[in-house]
């Protein structure tokens, strides 16, 4: 083995380098449709503190639609899935609307059987050019 490989733990376990490139990035515009938040990583423990805050903020300042675009998301863990179940119970005690409109087959195979699957709202075109980005790094 060369100094520049690195040997995956026994069981499929993350190498130290895995674990260091915990980022996840946010893309956030407003259409006809309502305000739409497209996520780009591995949420989980590591990286749900920092991306709880900026969702939290994103539901509290608006009234539209929240959209999540979770296409290339990855959920990692518990942690990461309960994110997106408590920004549905925060949206709707805020009076607003959850939906994703895009998610990987895992993802929404997830929410269906945790009884989620009104949250799969309709598949919508998420290619509008960026507006706002921010990357969250795991803390």
């Amino acid at each position: 083995m060369g100094l520049m490989e690195q040997r995956k733990p026994k069981g499929g376990g993350e190498t130290v380098a895995d674990r260091e490139s915990s980022v996840v990035t946010i893309t956030e515009y407003q259409d006809e449709h309502g305000w739409h938040v497209a996520l780009r990583g591995r949420v989980d423990v590591r990286t749900a503190a920092d991306l709880r805050l900026a969702l939290h903020r994103l539901i509290a300042a608006g009234s539209t639609p929240l959209l999540l675009d979770l296409a290339e998301v990855h959920v990692g863990d518990a942690t990461g899935f309960g994110l997106i179940v408590e920004c549905q119970r925060r949206a709707r005690r805020a009076g607003r609307q959850v939906h994703v409109v895009a998610a990987d087959a895992r993802t929404q195979r997830l929410l269906r059987r945790a009884r989620l699957g009104s949250l799969l709202g309709p598949s919508l075109d998420c290619s509008v050019p960026e507006r706002h980005t921010m990357a969250i790094a795991a803390s």
